[in-house]
């Protein structure tokens, strides 16, 4: 947990703040559809959580893409069709087409299909980080955040499961 913590320090601070900013749609539905005070906002919660968790899974693919674009322009500007460019561009556009069939499944569907793309794109922008093809510090930014909206996705899916 230390060797986490001095990791997440590495974050620069305005990617950090704006990553935890980028978390409120995620905890403000997944603790809100729990809170019967909100009366009938309850019930759009899931929805907006849906549709936002859609826009930042094809925000991660353009990540990939961004990330692809520059390693390209740095290590292989020769060569734009090289597999390592084909594969990582491919690998860009699929989470905008996993979240579109996201966006028009059943909630507990959606919610699971969701979780499942952000925790697969962590993994793969883990990876990405390691083989330096992503910045170091995209590592532990991208654990704690798909972490906490993948908790509130999971609430979300709960409520949606038992109610």
């Amino acid at each position: 947990m230390m060797d986490f913590a001095k990791r997440l320090q590495a974050v620069p601070p305005i990617a950090l703040t704006l990553g935890l900013l980028g978390l409120i749609p995620f905890i403000t539905g997944g603790v809100g559809i729990w809170l019967a005070g909100l009366g009938d906002l309850r019930f759009a919660l899931p929805l907006i959580v849906i549709a936002y968790g859609c826009l930042i899974a094809s925000f991660l693919g353009g990540v990939r893409w961004g990330a692809a674009m520059q390693n390209d322009m740095q290590n292989d500007a020769q060569n734009t069709e090289s597999a390592k460019l084909t594969r990582h561009l491919v690998m860009a556009i699929v989470p905008t087409l996993i979240a579109l069939v996201a966006f028009m499944l059943p909630l507990p569907q959606a919610f699971t299909l969701l979780i499942i793309l952000f925790i697969a794109q962590a993994v793969l922008d883990i990876n990405s980080t390691h083989q330096g093809d992503m910045a170091a510090w995209y590592a532990p930014l991208r654990m704690l955040l798909t972490a906490a909206a993948g908790l509130s996705m999971t609430s979300l899916l709960v409520h949606a499961l038992t109610h």
